[in-house]
């Protein structure tokens, strides 16, 4: 039985990294072939995942109503909407639309660094010698990404890197503010709410009701599996996975999304990755094992 859950925990976790993957590829494909606004396709996107979602936690509700109950959780559960889904989403759109998927998913792991950043920095203690390569293969990794290998010139734009660091600090929000109330109160009930309260702020703040929108039948079916199986249904499979092996095997299989997204964009949407620029792809991916596998050493 314990082979079993295994097993699904692998497939899950990477299924749901997969189709994170061919997500951000379907969403660059809506935002470069139809030139649709990205914050347009945050906001429905967040609103309808969390809509979909609060649906799926229904038996959750009363626990919703007791979280509720407290000023201090409903504060950390809008900052947690803010400054974690919303931005997130909003950021890691924004990249797609000045970039490319693969691009944004790979600045989005940064997030994995500041954590370890913000974790020496909480406990007042230098980084150890796992932490300070994976730093320097960080700013490694980004400047063959930005320039690929000539300080000349970028070839990625300061909008798509700023948009892609903020992705990635977003996450750091994601995960530290989250953190308690899913202790508490659980991942689906906690992430059902900030979806719902994030894009109903989202939605009213930019009203995408009023941005016109020229999708075709191809278009809405691609914004309905971004929205169905690329949030809804990856959430449901990566969560699975970390159930079945735990939050490390599953953040190192998360690692496929930006691979997945690399090659979709080049076989389905043309997109050229430059030799260099994929050097500093494996930069920041390996960052991610490293930094990971001394998280598990040490706890």
């Amino acid at each position: 039985m314990r082979e079993h859950h295994y097993l699904r925990g692998y497939l899950c976790a990477s299924g749901g990294a997969v189709l994170w993957g061919l997500s951000g590829t379907a969403g660059q494909y809506l935002l470069h072939h139809y030139q649709v606004d990205s914050f347009w396709i945050s906001s429905v996107r967040l609103l309808t995942a969390g809509l979909l979602l609060m649906l799926l936690a229904t038996p959750y509700y009363k626990k919703m109503i007791e979280m509720m109950k407290s000023r201090r959780n409903a504060l950390l559960l809008f900052c947690y909407a803010v400054f974690g889904l919303l931005m997130s989403q909003t950021a890691f759109y924004a990249t797609i639309e000045h970039a490319n998927a693969a691009t944004a998913a790979v600045l989005q792991t940064l997030s994995v660094v500041m954590m370890a950043l913000f974790v020496c920095l909480r406990s007042w203690r230098v980084p150890t010698r796992a932490e300070t390569i994976s730093i320097l293969l960080a700013l490694a990794g980004v400047f063959l990404i930005v320039t690929n290998g000539n300080l000349s010139a970028m070839i990625l734009s300061p909008k798509a890197l700023s948009w892609g660091l903020l992705a990635a600090l977003a996450n750091v929000c994601y995960s530290f503010i989250a953190q308690d109330l899913v202790w508490h109160w659980g991942s689906i009930t906690v992430n059902a709410l900030g979806m719902l309260v994030g894009g109903l702020i989202f939605c009213l703040l930019l009203q995408p009701w009023n941005i016109p929108v020229n999708l075709d039948f191809t278009g809405w079916t691609l914004f309905a599996a971004v929205i169905l199986i690329g949030t809804v249904m990856t959430y449901i499979l990566f969560l699975r996975g970390v159930g079945d092996i735990g939050p490390v095997k599953a953040t190192l299989l998360g690692t496929l999304e930006p691979v997945t997204s690399a090659i979709a964009g080049s076989l389905f949407l043309g997109t050229v990755f430059y030799p260099l620029e994929l050097i500093g792809f494996a930069c920041v991916l390996i960052t991610v094992f490293i930094v990971t596998l001394q998280g598990r050493q040490i706890g």
